[in-house]
């Protein structure tokens, strides 16, 4: 295999593949990247076995078709330090070398035969979905379960297809976040799985460097996703999703209608006197304000005012301000709307887009001044 391309474009591909891999995979294996050269392109491809991901490099100088599998980091790095317009990549006797008017490098490589096999994006039975909107629902519910350390909860996106929409939804137990967008579906393809964390957090940094459509296909055991130059293959988990719809409260009779600056601000300083050990904060809501206040029996008190919107009889109600905190930083309307019903129910967020963010309250207590 012999070719010669342009630096910056198979510098986007390695970037592109190289977060698949893990520096604590023991198998060595799979610390490689696998590099076909064929008719005019790159493809290079990595791989965990859970995840993978292949890029195609266009409009490159092949010179010698062929393939070979060499360490990922080595040959990305020397990628990224290349100093010319042009590189040249050469496999010979087993050996990666990358040659230039000063440089010369010659490294190790393995046996494409023992390389895992890299599925491939069958055009049958797939969906397509503008991945600005792709993006937009990833971001509005996969935080929940990207920031979970403690893995509570179902650790997974779930997504269900059915004939004119397309849902994600993630929960970790005490908050559950649901985007609902409608789509294209002249097949009436309907399919539903669970995107483990990995899968999900590959498909949005693929997506995100790519413009048009996605290209979605959810097989028996995986989901494929295809982009212009990007294809990724995520393992999926095992199981049935929790009958979340359940988890969502009806008949509730008090809204609220909030500014997203305001209320961002407003909890911000209330959370200045929450600790670790005490995240609570109380919000009170009347005709035309919204009392925040905070009382941490190790910290002290806070109280912050706002305008609001608000129709129903006097409530207060106690949330985790990181918890609501979370869901306005992944939203970018003006205007928030929160339905609620009592202390006791959980309040329901609504930030248009067809996202639905539901919170669980916390225990009010009894107040203790400082």
């Amino acid at each position: 295999m012999k070719i010669k391309c342009n630096r910056e474009a198979i510098k986007k591909g390695f970037h592109a593949v190289e977060s698949v891999i893990s520096g604590s995979n023991i198998n060595p294996m799979l610390q490689n990247v696998k590099i076909v050269a064929k008719d005019k392109t790159l493809e290079l491809s990595t791989t965990d076995l859970e995840v993978s991901v292949s890029y195609l490099v266009d409009s490159v100088d092949v010179i010698k078709p062929g393939e070979m599998v060499g360490p990922e980091n080595k040959i990305a790095s020397i990628v990224k330090e290349w100093s010319e317009d042009d590189i040249e990549i050469e496999e010979k006797d087993k050996k990666c070398i990358i040659a230039g008017e000063n440089s010369y490098f010659k490294i190790l490589c393995s046996d494409p035969e023992e390389f895992p096999t890299i599925p491939q994006f069958v055009d049958d039975e797939y969906i397509e979905i503008d991945k600005d909107i792709l993006t937009e629902m990833i971001k509005r519910t996969a935080f929940i379960i990207l920031g979970d350390k403690t893995r509570f909860g179902t650790n997974g996106v779930f997504l269900d297809i059915s004939e004119k929409h397309i849902k994600m939804v993630a929960n970790d137990g005490r908050r559950l976040a649901e985007v609902k967008k409608k789509i294209n579906n002249p097949n009436d393809i309907a399919r539903n799985c669970i995107i483990p964390i990995k899968g999900v957090s590959q498909i949005l940094r693929i997506i995100s460097e790519q413009e048009g459509a996605v290209k979605l296909r959810v097989e028996e055991k995986r989901i494929l996703v295809k982009t212009e130059n990007a294809t990724l293959c995520s393992q999926l988990l095992e199981g049935q999703y929790p009958k979340y719809e359940e988890v969502i409260p009806s008949k509730l009779d008090k809204h609220a209608i909030l500014n997203k600056h305001e209320f961002t601000t407003a909890i911000r300083r209330g959370s200045i006197m929450t600790t670790e050990e005490y995240k609570l904060l109380k919000f009170k809501f009347t005709s035309k304000t919204l009392e925040i206040r905070c009382i941490s029996p190790d910290v002290g008190e806070s109280k912050t005012v706002i305008p609001v919107e608000y129709s129903g009889d006097e409530l207060e109600i106690g949330l985790n301000p990181e918890f609501v905190l979370d869901f306005l930083k992944n939203v970018d309307t003006d205007e928030i709307k929160l339905d609620m019903k009592d202390s006791g129910t959980a309040g329901v967020f609504k930030a248009g887009g067809g996202c639905t963010y539901v919170v669980m309250p916390m225990n009010l207590g009894e107040e203790k001044t400082t």
